[in-house]
């Protein structure tokens, strides 16, 4: 069947000067004359039979048709920039781009990445740290690991690993405080978090300790922040595992009172359905399900 629509180089045209209601903007932001973006608008009315713009003596504005077509030409033109990423995404991306925070690049991913390289040489990997959910749909990532309920729409999730927490401080701190019993909490400078609605409360509810002290020395909105407060000696905060194994196996860390609390949300690596049968995403989250820092 023979389409009928109008050159497709005319609605791109149209698009820029409709959106911005001036030719001269329109042909600046398109690299091309005035008179250019003027005639070829000429030529795209011509063809559609009716004209789309009212035409003033100190520029143009849209009439209802030309209002009513930017409209669909703009959900076209989206829809063709998001089938565009979704196949470079899948057939002309050589590198698996992954998404992860800080601790978990550093302390998991990182020291073990080599021997993912040795098994697997033709897989590039490309990680991106951060700690905004990434929209799948738009954003150039692959493979994201987040924490979560694994409740992520239109995704495929995997189950890494639960997470228990623990309070935890430097080994520096815990010398110079002396932390022994579960009460002695409440006479150590504290270090929170603004997105976990009453984090040391839950913590010490599930620990069977009474958090009397309100005190807090210092609070911060990513977890990465606060852990990196904590080995710096400034406070007692708390901790993922086995994220943090490494750390706390190293010394870098000490959890002076062996309580873990399970944590409610569990980490997940997601992504499209449409990457189902993507060979190295599979093999990427093999392989992290059997890393030896999340498993022993």
């Amino acid at each position: 069947m023979k389409h009928k629509y109008p050159p497709l180089h005319l609605l791109s045209i149209f698009e820029a000067a409709g959106r911005l209601e001036n030719f001269k903007a329109a042909s600046e932001e398109l690299f091309i004359t005035p008179s250019a973006v003027s005639h070829q608008i000429k030529a795209l009315e011509e063809h559609l039979g009716f004209a789309l713009f009212q035409r003033k003596s100190r520029g143009v504005t849209l009439n209802p048709a030309g209002n009513m077509y930017l409209k669909y030409i703009q959900q076209g033109l989206n829809q063709f920039e998001e089938g565009t990423k979704k196949l470079r995404h899948r057939f002309s991306s050589p590198a698996l781009k992954i998404s992860c925070f800080t601790t978990l690049a550093s302390n998991i991913i990182i020291p073990q990445l080599g021997a993912f390289q040795a098994a697997h040489p033709d897989i590039e990997i490309k990680i991106e740290i951060g700690n905004k959910l990434s929209d799948l749909r738009y954003d150039d990532i692959d493979l994201a690991i987040r924490l979560g309920d694994g409740n992520w729409p239109n995704t495929i999730t995997h189950k890494l690993m639960d997470i228990h927490v623990a309070a935890v401080c430097s080994p520096e701190f815990a010398n110079q405080h002396q932390p022994k019993l579960l009460t002695d909490i409440n006479q150590l400078p504290l270090i929170d978090f603004t997105y976990v609605d009453d984090a040391w409360q839950q913590w010490a509810k599930a620990v069977g300790v009474t958090l009397t002290s309100s005190k807090r020395s210092l609070t911060f909105n990513d977890y990465d922040s606060a852990m990196n407060a904590a080995t710096q000696g400034l406070g007692m905060t708390l901790a993922m595992f086995p994220i943090e194994n490494a750390s706390l196996s190293h010394g870098i860390i000490v959890a002076p009172f062996n309580e873990f609390m399970r944590y409610p949300k569990s980490l997940y690596a997601l992504y499209r359905q449409e990457d189902a049968e993507r060979h190295d995403i599979q093999c990427f989250i093999s392989w992290l399900k059997k890393s030896e820092l999340i498993t022993q």
